[in-house]
Formats: structure tokens, C-alpha cells, sequence
């Protein structure tokens, strides 16, 4: 018994005498950037990534010390930095990002490091049926059947020179654009109603919170989709986008909203960093979703 204490002790030593395992985080650059054509150069986010064993601090996390410059129509544009975070870089020139043209960024870091990109801006989207201008939620909320129906179309945008195309991905945003006034929007007798969210029997009074986020996305392989009652969370008055996505937004968003978490092999921008460059193209609209009563 003596000798396997021994034995024990000994083995703890030499494993004390070993160099602690590293546990130093090394952050990296992450650049997140989208044009949006029809729109002004806006919200490019710089920022250094954090360890996931300390609490995330969003100012500590924000480059503001960077050059970034957005080339394309035969143009240049030096970004200013928001100091405030809320808008990142953008341009102070007046012009807005054009379709079927390519656009390359470039972020010139303190060290002398860089990350670049490049985009080429999606084609045209356009409404093939238009939208009702009032939507009426089924009264009978447990059928919930569904007649009316979104139609879109457009070219989807080629993930490469090649002229491969991405196979029509589509992504649809809903807005709630007003949570508090419901009735001055009705035609008929505008009147002082107030707007309500929608009642679910099976949902987690924990979630609350999501109320408060208006718009919700996803991702459509098809030019049309039904109305998805399950996807409102209030009455009212709302605005639907339909958006052509180059490759690049395609994988961003599959990573953030799919998966949840960054993949570095998934990277659009090469250099001192990782992240996204893209861009979209988009159609918007509103509709009036009625309640299913007063």
C-alpha cells in the first residue's frame, strides 16, 4: 500500500512540473458588411471577437480605429466610423449601391493587417401577384386555413464568374410597423382601437421578450409561399421585403439564423479576419392583418 502511495505521489509531481495548458484566448477580427441596392452605404460593423468564458461587452468588441474603403461604379468611398457603434461605418455620400454591379471593400487595420471582399449586387425582384392590402386572420384559429398567396419573381444571383446560380433562394422579412395603433388604419371607420399581439395557447410566458424583436426572416427555395399565420406576432399594420441574395448574404445568413454560430470555413472575406460581404436587392410592401375579433 506504502509503495502505491508513493507511486501516486510521484506521478502528481512530475505532472506538476509540466507547463500549465494555455488557456490565453486570441480574438480575431470580424467583419460584418451587407450593401442593399437602391440604399446608401451603411451599418459595415467591425469588430474583435470575445471569449465565450467572460461576459460579451458590444463596445469593447467594436473597431473604431480602422480605414475602410468600398470600392465599385467606378467609385471610392471612405467610410466614417459612428462613435456612438449604432451605425458602424458608413458613407457620407450621397449615393445609393446599384444592381448587377461588383463592389470590393477593403479594412486597413492599425497593424497594417487587412481583410477584403467583394460582392456582385443581385438582379431585380418584383411582384408577380400584388399584395392584399388587408389580410384577415381566420377567425377559426384552429383550421387556420390559408387562400392567400405571395408571388414573386426575379433572377437568382450566381455564387460565381461561372454563371452558376445559388438555385433560387429567397429571403422574406415581416415587419410589425405599428404594435400600439390599430384602428386609425381601417378605411371603413377609422376609430381609437388599440393593436394587441397574437394569443397563443401553448406559449411560454419566458418568451416574452421576442415581442419586442418586430421583424422576423426566413428562407424560401420558391417564388411564392402561402401566408403563415404562426409567423405574426401582432395585428396590424406590417411591411413584407422579399430579398435577392448574393451567395455571400445566403451563407451569412444560414450560419446566424440556421445554425446559430459562425463557421470560419464559411468566410466570404479573406485576410486579418473573417466574416461577411454581401449584398441584396428587394421589393417591399404593407398590408393590414385583421384581427380574428375585436
Amino acid at each position: 500500500m506504502n509503495k502505491i502511495i508513493i507511486i501516486i505521489l510521484t506521478i502528481l509531481a512530475l505532472n506538476s512540473c509540466e507547463d500549465p495548458i494555455p488557456t490565453d484566448y486570441v480574438p480575431q477580427n470580424y467583419l460584418e458588411a451587407a450593401l442593399l441596392v437602391g440604399q446608401p452605404i451603411d451599418d459595415i460593423v467591425l469588430m474583435r471577437s470575445q471569449p465565450i468564458n467572460a461576459l460579451f461587452d458590444y463596445e469593447k468588441s467594436l473597431i473604431r480605429d480602422a480605414e475602410v474603403i468600398i470600392t465599385g461604379d467606378d467609385k471610392e468611398f471612405k467610410l466614417q466610423i459612428d462613435p456612438t457603434g449604432i451605425r458602424g461605418y458608413y458613407s457620407k455620400e450621397d449615393y445609393r449601391i446599384k444592381g448587377n454591379t461588383r463592389y470590393n471593400i477593403e479594412v486597413r487595420m492599425p497593424d497594417g493587417s487587412r481583410i477584403t471582399g467583394s460582392t456582385l449586387t443581385p438582379d431585380t425582384v418584383f411582384w408577380v401577384r400584388d399584395l392584399p392590402e388587408y389580410i384577415q386572420y381566420p377567425i377559426d384559429t384552429v383550421k387556420k386555413e390559408s387562400k392567400d398567396t405571395i408571388i414573386w419573381d426575379g433572377i437568382p444571383t450566381p455564387i460565381d464568374e461561372s454563371g452558376i446560380v445559388s438555385g433560387g433562394y429567397w429571403g422574406v422579412s415581416v415587419k410589425a410597423l405599428d404594435t400600439l395603433e390599430y384602428g386609425i388604419y381601417l378605411d371603413n371607420v377609422p376609430n381609437r382601437e388599440k393593436n394587441r399581439r397574437l394569443f397563443r395557447a401553448n406559449a411560454n410566458p419566458d418568451n416574452d421578450w421576442r415581442y419586442k424583436e418586430l421583424t422576423r426572416w426566413v428562407i424560401l427555395p420558391s417564388f411564392k409561399t402561402p401566408v403563415v399565420w404562426n409567423y405574426f406576432k401582432w395585428y396590424g399594420l406590417h411591411e413584407i421585403a422579399i430579398y435577392n441574395m448574393d451567395n455571400n448574404y445566403l451563407k451569412w445568413y444560414l450560419q446566424r439564423f440556421v445554425q446559430s454560430e459562425f463557421d470560419p470555413n464559411l468566410s466570404t472575406v479573406e485576410g486579418n479576419g473573417i466574416g461577411v460581404f454581401g449584398s441584396m436587392n428587394a421589393i417591399r410592401d404593407t398590408f393590414f392583418l385583421i384581427k380574428n375579433q375585436p
